[in-house]
């Protein structure tokens, strides 16, 4: 499956390859391919259309699916103000960005398709209502950071649509801005921000680790540019896989409920902020 999986993954090694795209993603609408700002709207439409059923259900993919329409509707609010170098480049990476998630999300959910490993332990906590509310963000962070962000830079690579080191790095500075942690401990789980202390220590710590995951993300796009044979780049992507599964095994661990207890109270608690809607 391993194997099966890391072909799939780089069915764009060729330029022709890269271009086989539903029809239905965002990537391939005009005004995405041209990146032109309506995309992001596009974006967060569907982002929308997907995040209001989780959180009536009150799903445990919500946490993540919130937190991500936040920051892009930040990233969308921010567009003119980051002095980015190639703005069209940054807004296709966002439509392309979403659509790996999607892709995943719809694998898993649906039974059909490849889904990479670190979703499928990210979705399995979902499912399965094993951790926290925190644990349900990062595993959803570190799986479209750590997996998803290399190959979607090597994708756009070979389209001829690169995004540059200056404007990986710029996207930082809106990513700071972002914060969706209230709002999902009021709708969600009010024990995800427990770990918040006075100041900003723990916010700056939080970013850091972003910053350093992206960091990584963008080394390991020029590992996948810069192999010399296929074999070579096969690897690189297996490495990929692997460390980010990896690295959501331990979160996993990490954020579990502890013995003897489960998520009933964060659920019950978000059912009776769905009934006061």
């Amino acid at each position: 499956m391993k194997t099966l999986f890391l072909v799939t993954a780089l069915l764009f090694l060729s330029p022709e390859a890269s271009t086989l795209v539903n029809a239905q993603e965002l990537a391939s609408k005009k005004v995405c391919e041209q990146g032109l700002p309506r995309c992001i709207t596009l974006v967060i439409r569907e982002m929308e259309r997907r995040y209001k059923p989780l959180a009536r259900q009150c799903d445990h993919d919500a946490v993540f699916a919130l937190n991500y329409l936040r920051t892009t509707e930040t990233f969308q609010q921010t567009l003119d103000e980051i002095g980015y170098g190639d703005p069209a480049a940054v807004v296709r990476e966002d439509a392309l960005f979403a659509d790996y998630y999607f892709r995943a999300y719809d694998a898993y959910h649906t039974g059909k398709g490849n889904v990479p490993p670190v979703w499928q332990i990210a979705f399995n906590a979902s499912q399965n209502r094993s951790v926290l509310g925190a644990g349900n963000l990062v595993l959803g962070i570190n799986a479209h950071i750590q997996r998803d962000l290399p190959f979607v830079l090597y994708e756009l690579y070979l389209k001829g649509r690169p995004v540059s080191y200056e404007d990986h790095t710029r996207v930082n500075q809106f990513l700071q801005q972002a914060d969706s942690l209230p709002e999902v401990a009021e709708k969600f789980d009010p024990t995800i921000d427990d770990q918040d202390v006075p100041g900003d220590e723990d916010d700056r710590q939080r970013f850091e680790t972003l910053v350093q995951w992206r960091e990584g993300a963008f080394r390991n796009y020029e590992r996948l540019r810069n192999a010399s044979t296929d074999a070579e780049r096969m690897q690189v992507a297996k490495e990929i896989e692997e460390f980010a599964a990896q690295t959501a095994q331990f979160l996993q661990q990490s954020f579990s409920y502890p013995p003897g207890t489960d998520s009933s109270e964060r659920d019950a608690y978000c059912q009776a902020q769905q009934r006061r809607k």
